[in-house]
C-alpha cells in the first residue's frame, strides 16, 4: 500500500471509530496521519457558523478527503452523526489572520445597540395646530391662588385639559410640580392639585398663569397671545408685589422678554435658575395698605425671578435630576425668606 493512502474497510473503521470520540478529535486524527494541515481544518471548523453540526462536518470533511486522495460515503457520515451526542472538546487559540478575518466580519453586522428599542427614536406626535378660544370654550379658566407679599407666586403657562376639569392647579396626573414642591422643602407636607387654594394663607406661596383659557397643548396658543398676555401678568404682579417670581416653563419667559424688549431671548446666554433681566418687570405699584392699627405707604423692591422647565409630563428634555437640583434651589430661598418674615412678625408683636 503506497503511503498516504490506506484501504476501503480499514479506513472505514477507522472512521466510524474516531467519529464516535468527537469530530474535531477525528479530523485530527486523520490530519496528522495524511497531512500537515491539522491546524487549518480545525481553523475552518471553528469559523464556520453553521449549527448543523452534520452539515459542517461533512463540508470540512469533503475538503480533507478531496485534498487526501480518500473516498468516504457522505450519507453514512449523516446518520452516524445525528446519533453522536458528546459535545466537541474546546478548539485551539485562533491565529492572527483568522483572527482579522472574523473581526471584519463582526464590524460588517449591526451591533446590539442598534437592534435595541431602547436606542431606537421614538416616533413623534404631529403638533397641534393653534386653536382659537372655542374650541375649548366648554371648559372654565381656573381661579388664581394668589394673595398680597408672598414669598413666591408660581407662573404657569395655562390651564391644561386636566386642569380645567378638576379647577385646581397643575392637575395633570403626570405633572411634576406638586412633588417637586415637597420634595424642593418649598413645604413641609406633601400636598396635591386640591390643595393649591391653601397655599397663600399657610405657607405664603401663590399660583397664576400667563394666558387664563385652557387647552391641551402650547402650541395651541399663538405667540402673540402669549406675548400679549405678558402685560396684564406684569400688572397683576405688580399689584399683589410677592417677594419672587417662579417662572414655570422657559416659554412663558421668552414670552415677557419679547414683551418687554421686543427681541428675542438669546438662547446662547440664557440659564435656568435666577435671571437678571435688562429690564424692570412687575414694578410695585404704590398703594396704601391697610392693617389693624394704622395705615402705612407700601414700598417694595422689584420681584426676584426664577425660571424653572415646565413641570408638565409633556416636556420630558430634562432629567428629573436636573429638575429636582432647581427646585432645591429655590427651596433654599423660600425658606430663608419665610424665616426672615418670620422674625419680622415676632419683632412688630413686641414692639
Amino acid at each position: 500500500m503506497a503511503k498516504g493512502s490506506c484501504g476501503n474497510d480499514a479506513c472505514t473503521n477507522r472512521f466510524f471509530f474516531f467519529f464516535f470520540l468527537g469530530t474535531k478529535g477525528f479530523v485530527g486524527y486523520l490530519c496528522r496521519k495524511y497531512t500537515n494541515k491539522h491546524h487549518l481544518i480545525i481553523l475552518m471548523i471553528n469559523k464556520h457558523e453553521n449549527d448543523d453540526r452534520t452539515l459542517s462536518f461533512n463540508g470540512l470533511l469533503n475538503k480533507f478527503v478531496n485534498a487526501s486522495h480518500l473516498s468516504l460515503n457522505s450519507s453514512s457520515l449523516s446518520s452516524s452523526s445525528s446519533s453522536s451526542s458528546s459535545p466537541p472538546p474546546p478548539p485551539p487559540p485562533p491565529s492572527s489572520s483568522t483572527t482579522t478575518a472574523n473581526s471584519a466580519h463582526t464590524d460588517q453586522l449591526p451591533s446590539s445597540r442598534q437592534s435595541s428599542p431602547h436606542n431606537k427614536k421614538k416616533r413623534k406626535r404631529p403638533q397641534r395646530q393653534y386653536a382659537p378660544p372655542s374650541t375649548y370654550a366648554h371648559l372654565s379658566p381656573i381661579r388664581d391662588s394668589i394673595d398680597y407679599e408672598l414669598i413666591c407666586l408660581f407662573v404657569g403657562l395655562n390651564p391644561g385639559i386636566a386642569t380645567a376639569q378638576k379647577g385646581h392647579a397643575f392637575a395633570g396626573p403626570t405633572n411634576l410640580f406638586w412633588p417637586l414642591l415637597f420634595e424642593s422643602g418649598c413645604v413641609t407636607s406633601k400636598l396635591s392639585f386640591k390643595d393649591d387654594s391653601s397655599l397663600p394663607s399657610k405657607w405664603q406661596l401663590g399660583i397664576t398663569n400667563l394666558v387664563s383659557r385652557p387647552t391641551a397643548e402650547q402650541s395651541e396658543l399663538s405667540k402673540q397671545e402669549m406675548i400679549d398676555s405678558s402685560e396684564s401678568l406684569e400688572i397683576k404682579i405688580a399689584t399683589f408685589r410677592p417677594i419672587s417670581i417662579c417662572i414655570v416653563g422657559k416659554g412663558i419667559w421668552e414670552s415677557i422678554y419679547r414683551f418687554k424688549t421686543g427681541k428675542i431671548l438669546p438662547q446662547a446666554s440664557f440659564t435656568y435658575g435666577w435671571q437678571s433681566p435688562p429690564f424692570d418687570f412687575a414694578q410695585p405699584i404704590m398703594m396704601n395698605v391697610k392693617s389693624e392699627n394704622h395705615v402705612m405707604q407700601s414700598q417694595h423692591q422689584l420681584p426676584r425671578i426664577f425660571v424653572v422647565p415646565s413641570t408638565s409630563g409633556r416636556v420630558a428634555a430634562y432629567s428629573r435630576a436636573m429638575k429636582s437640583e432647581l427646585w432645591a434651589e429655590l427651596g433654599s430661598f423660600i425658606n430663608s425668606e419665610r424665616k426672615k418674615k418670620k422674625k419680622k412678625l415676632l419683632y412688630n408683636i413686641r414692639a
